[in-house]
């Protein structure tokens, strides 16, 4: 299964009433089928199915030479994806289908030279990569998208017809070339203090075209050209579009870490990473202007430019049963890159934008004991700040769109206001960033005992799993509607594994039933419908495994 979601409510937009969830589904006479999301029902008429075909192969070769070891790592991977979803999360024929399968080809070819010269040892090398994706989609619509997606002071609303088989057939395709040359050193200045220095000069270039063709339930064109009240009302919800679009960049990036051994099982670090994320294009079709051509601005994405501070301990007491690791830490992102939602009916998915700086810094503590053989009990925490220092451009939360954008000297209205003047776009400067939760924990034990299972020798053992997470953003930008609550999750595990490999368990997961959202979404059209993915309930098995 892939992608289903269920109801989780509405929001009021500020789309005129009639245009929103509660108006357009009285007037289908439309209910949903629960409107408890932990029911996990839901009533979609299109078929969800996911199909992951994956392979390829890897040849390895080591050479000695002189002080070191000459690798050659040459790999090939494919992968076929075909999806079907229903892109309008109800169980009315609106979006009939929508799905992008997918052929990916990618090949690889790496050469490192590794060794080791008195106090130096020195990784060199180069790498190359080509991936190739071909990609033909399909968007269909149905009956019922008339009266849901045409306003109703327009008659053709009240006629199926009019976008019943309306379809764009997509045809997607890239070509990604990466090149890279690196190297990293491993310099023992004294038995105490080390330094790694590092570097990596990139290259990458992307090819992308998006061809989109609309035809309507009589297989005719919808094209630009036309004045046909029903080609206009068509071309509305699915647009034609076509664009090609290139990115490519040279990226330098480098890092530099000095450790130092401040006593037995003490060591002391410090780093500072330049790095970068690859830019890229956009193809699941961009925003259009006011004269339907293609904003090619959004077809692109720059690259990311990142610099990364950290500081930290790494220790251990009592005979190393003992570990306490800490890390502080602070990393900065410029043009980082946001997944935005477009409301535009034809932009079939979400697209990356630059929003124009970032921050995320915080603190982790590691820590794990062992008092005896047979129990050890670990602690792992994170407090992370992550916020937008600078996104002044970013699209409007679902309460702050879909009414008539407000020109300029014309004030927007409050959130939620029906009918009202929305802001063209919003300054989310400051506000956090989505899947990011300020406070994260997982926790946990082991118990175990010599024992013997019809004659193997082994032993026995209790294990509990357990996290935690503070709430959290799951929109790009923040929303009331899509703030998911914190949550705790519990596992527990208990078996018998032997001394050659035999492990035989039960296991139970999320054992309290914790009710908790994974994600909050806001679909296209903005009519305040929310959806979302819960998490797993309660799962209960038994597994049986052999390690040879």
């Amino acid at each position: 299964m892939c992608c289903g979601t269920v109801f989780v409510g509405t929001g009021q937009t500020q789309r005129p009433l009639e245009r929103q969830f509660a108006a357009l589904a009285a007037a289908q006479g439309y209910q949903v089928s629960s409107s408890d999301p932990f029911d996990r029902t839901t009533d979609l008429d299109a078929p969800l199915s996911a199909v992951n075909e994956l392979g390829g192969a890897a040849l390895k070769a080591n050479w000695e030479v002189g002080p070191g070891t000459l690798t050659s790592i040459t790999a090939w991977r494919f992968w076929d994806w075909l999806p079907a979803n229903d892109r309008d999360f109800l169980g009315l024929p609106i979006t009939t289908l929508s799905q992008n399968p997918s052929r990916q080809d990618q090949w690889t070819q790496e050469l490192r030279y590794s060794g080791q010269l008195d106090d130096l040892d020195f990784v060199l090398g180069a790498f190359g990569y080509y991936q190739e994706i071909r990609t033909q989609g399909t968007q269909s619509q149905g009956p019922a998208a008339s009266q849901w997606l045409i306003t109703p002071a327009n008659p053709l609303s009240a006629d199926p017809s009019v976008l019943d088989g309306l379809t764009a057939t997509n045809d997607i395709r890239l070509d990604n070339v990466s090149a890279a040359l690196f190297g990293q050193l491993s310099w023992h200045l004294t038995d105490r203090l080390m330094i790694q220095p590092g570097i990596r000069l990139n290259y990458d270039r992307k090819d992308g075209s998006y061809v989109s063709v609309v035809t309507n339930g009589n297989g005719k064109r919808v094209t630009f050209a036309s004045v046909d009240p029903l080609i206009v009302a068509q071309r509305a919800v699915l647009a034609p579009q076509s664009f090609t679009a290139t990115f490519s960049d040279w990226n330098p990036s480098y890092d530099f870490t000095a450790s130092y051994e401040l006593a037995s099982d003490v060591l002391a670090y410090a780093t500072y990473a330049k790095s970068f994320k690859s830019g890229g294009v956009n193809l699941n079709g961009v925003p259009s202007d006011a004269d339907d051509n293609p904003i090619l601005t959004a077809a692109t994405v720059a690259p990311e430019a990142i610099d990364h501070f950290e500081v930290g301990i790494k220790a251990q007491a009592l005979d190393r049963r003992l570990t306490a690791n800490f890390a502080a830490f602070r990393t900065e992102i410029g043009d980082y890159q946001a997944l935005v939602t477009n409301g535009q009916l034809g932009v079939l998915r979400g697209y990356l934008a630059n929003a124009e700086k970032v921050r995320s810094q915080g603190v982790e503590l590691d820590l794990s004991f062992r008092p005896t053989a047979q129990f050890n009990v670990y602690l792992n925490g994170t407090y992370t700040d992550a916020e937008y220092v600078r996104f002044d451009d970013a699209p409007c939360p679902p309460e702050l769109s879909g009414g008539t954008t407000a020109l300029p000297g014309q004030t927007p209205k409050a959130p939620g206001t029906p009918g009202g003047f929305s802001p063209e776009n919003c300054d989310i400067s400051g506000q956090r960033l989505p899947g990011v939760s300020r406070w994260a924990f997982s926790y946990g034990s082991e118990y175990n005992h010599p024992a013997k299972l019809l004659g193997i020798s082994g032993e026995v053992y209790f294990g509990y799993d357990g996290s935690y997470r503070s709430g959290f953003s799951s929109n790009a930008t923040p929303s009331i509607y899509t703030n998911v609550d914190g949550y705790s999750l519990s596992n527990f595990r208990v078996g018998f594994r032997s001394d050659d490999g035999l492990n035989l368990f039960a296991w139970a997961r999320n054992a309290f039933d914790e009710e908790y959202f994974e994600q909050l979404q806001v679909p296209s059209g903005n009519t305040g419908l929310i959806v979302g993915n819960p998490g797993d309930p309660a799962t209960y098995g038994v597994t049986a495994a052999f390690r040879f």
